[in-house]
């Protein structure tokens, strides 16, 4: 099967690897539009306070929640692409195969911690909306920021989950 045939294969039938790092990248760029209209919002914010005397009120709780939002959407892409720090002090010296053996344990390690935070996070969620909450200049109810960060610990989770079982989620180079 040549290189072509392949690319084309896995555009027409793509795996479970190549859809979750589809996934993380969606949500990769959909945390950085989060981001750039956090940046946008303080850059209106900045010039309203120097030219009106009049800043945006409550800007801050805005860049709070919007960085935490898009904090929590880049972590797929960063399980996907293994951009997490890894201490190979112990390893440096294993074989490949128990090396590979230990990355899929600390992936399966990482989706439980992944997966135990998207579920605190949905109960606190619901939690903070039962109580009405709000934040103290906007009024913005806090659960949304909270519920607005499941989705990408719940694909983070699911992005290492794979990993542990042996699927390949980072991007490849054409014809790999």
């Amino acid at each position: 099967m040549s290189a072509e045939d392949r690319a084309a294969s896995v555009d027409e039938h793509p795996g479970p690897g190549v859809l979750l790092h589809r996934l993380a990248s969606a949500l990769a760029y959909a945390g950085g539009a989060v981001i750039a209209g956090v940046g946008l919002m303080s850059a209106a914010s900045i010039l309203g306070r120097a030219t009106l005397g009049r800043p945006i009120l409550g800007d801050f709780e805005l860049v709070e929640i919007g960085t935490a939002v898009a904090g929590s959407l880049f972590l797929p892409y960063c399980q996907a692409n293994g951009g997490h720090i890894i201490v190979d002090f112990f390893t440096l010296r294993a074989g490949e195969r128990t090396v590979r053996a230990l990355d899929r344990l600390g992936a399966v390690l990482m989706a439980a911690m992944f997966l135990v935070v998207a579920w605190r996070t949905v109960v606190g969620s619901v939690d903070i909306a039962r109580s009405g909450e709000t934040s103290m200049l906007m009024r913005v109810p806090i659960w949304i920021g909270y519920a607005a960060m499941v989705p990408g610990v719940v694909a983070a989770g699911a992005v290492a989950l794979a990993q542990g079982l042996g699927v390949r989620t980072e991007e490849r180079a054409p014809g790999d």
